[in-house]
């Protein structure tokens, strides 16, 4: 009985979980059409009706005005109905009689009210919670004598003179030769402070690590077994860092050798016989480019003024990279599983919200920019189509047919509905 009501509480709080992710979707698109509404408003279009959902009707109050504010069944959406915007109305206030520059901006405010919207939520994530940043866990032994002026925990600020913001911007702002900009942690007055330490001449190189994959040796040293996932990171007080460097070096190796290994955490040294390499335990080189060190991701608590000069840069970086992962899509560098469609998003959404209001709160940032970035695309169905057909009026003085112009949307929005799906489809 106990075990029943436990696997039912689990259940409700599950679903719990994936109500509030559908909260949180609809809350950001209710932001999207508001930034049509008010833009609406502000311009004199005639608004018919301002709906949250879609499908029946669960609420509806009419204004004076004749404006109809709706509550629908199916938490899907949402829209902002305008007067004549799918055909030519004499109404001076329709969608359509009104100047293409005044259409334009009613179309950019829902992109609009999602990026000023995920700066607001980043400005309060990060203030009360912190960024994400890196950190230094272990510069090699081996790596250049420059790149050994950095330090266990030292955050990687600015790379040839860009801040960093996204975490993929280390490996795009890096070069073979760079200067980086570090906040270096020190004691002051009991305090830990930051100051930011320059180091010039940082070198970008190619280094091979060897991973063991087969040990059936029985090798111990202080309780802890020589096991298959070690690197090896000295052999005899050397450090193996170039191709085929392992077996030069056991190659002049005696009958045994010092073998100091590391679990990405700490290190291990075993004497081991040299006649077992290649043998009983085998060792594959692995290459990776990089400055010799080890990072881990970690939060970080910047004053409010930084906070402030941060997050547009960050929301535009975000940006930036929903627009790589698309372009990425398209030539085949990028594979589907970096996308997801409505199912992915209110499963990823819904575990995000198990995690914690700070997770829940970026995520917001990161889905508020998407749907930004998203809806600005020249795609049918979509606030850029839209607006790419107004900028052809505007220059051509006489609008593409409208019933052309409904078709192109309504095959447009089928494709882009049956596309998410089908990339769900395939995900499951």
């Amino acid at each position: 009985m106990l075990t029943l009501l436990c696997d039912f509480a689990s259940a409700m709080k599950t679903v719990g979980y994936v109500l509030l992710a559908f909260v949180v979707l609809m809350v950001m698109v209710l932001i999207h059409e508001t930034g049509h509404y008010t833009a609406g408003k502000l311009l004199g279009f005639q608004i018919n009706e301002f709906s949250v959902g879609m499908g029946p009707k669960i609420f509806s109050k009419k204004k004076k005005n004749g404006e109809v504010f709706s509550l629908r069944m199916l938490p899907l959406g949402g829209y902002c109905a305008f007067e004549g915007e799918g055909d030519d109305n004499a109404n001076p206030k329709a969608f359509n009689s009104q100047k293409p520059w005044k259409r334009l901006i009613v179309l950019f405010s829902g992109a609009f009210f999602n990026f000023v919207s995920a700066i607001l939520v980043a400005i309060v994530c990060f203030a009360a919670y912190g960024e994400t940043v890196a950190k230094v866990n272990t510069v090699y032994d081996y790596a250049p004598t420059v790149n050994r002026q950095l330090r266990q925990n030292d955050i990687i600020y600015k790379i040839n003179g860009k801040r960093v913001y996204m975490l993929d911007n280390l490996s795009r702002y890096m070069s073979d030769e760079m200067d980086i900009v570090v906040l270096r942690p020190r004691e002051e007055n009991g305090a830990v402070v930051y100051e930011e330490v320059t180091v010039e001449g940082v070198q970008q190189r190619t280094f091979f690590t060897s991973v063991l994959t087969k040990v059936e040796a029985d090798y111990v040293e202080n309780g802890r077994k020589l096991q298959v996932g070690d690197t090896v990171y000295r052999l005899d007080g050397e450090y193996p860092d170039a191709k085929g460097e392992l077996a030069e070096l056991l190659s002049r190796a005696g009958d045994t050798v010092l073998l100091t290994v590391t679990d990405g955490s700490d290190y291990y040294t075993y004497t081991v016989q040299s006649k077992d390499f290649f043998g009983a335990i085998t060792a594959e080189e692995q290459p990776y480019t990089g400055i010799g060190m080890s990072v881990s991701y970690v939060k970080h608590n910047f004053g409010f003024g930084e906070v402030l000069l941060r997050v547009v840069p960050y929301c535009c970086e975000v940006g930036m990279l929903v627009l790589r992962t698309l372009g990425g899509l398209l030539t085949g560098s990028v594979g589907l599983e970096a996308v997801g469609g409505p199912i992915t998003t209110i499963s990823m959404t819904s575990e995000i919200v198990a995690t914690g209001f700070a997770n829940v709160l970026l995520l917001i940032v990161l889905i508020s920019v998407n749907l930004a970035v998203f809806n600005l695309l020249p795609v049918p169905a979509l606030d850029g189509c839209q607006m790419v057909f107004v900028i052809i009026e505007w220059i051509a003085g006489k609008p593409i047919n409208r019933k052309v112009q409904g078709y192109i949307n309504g095959i447009g929005l089928v494709v882009l509905i049956a596309l998410m799906l089908l990339i769900d489809i395939l995900k499951l």
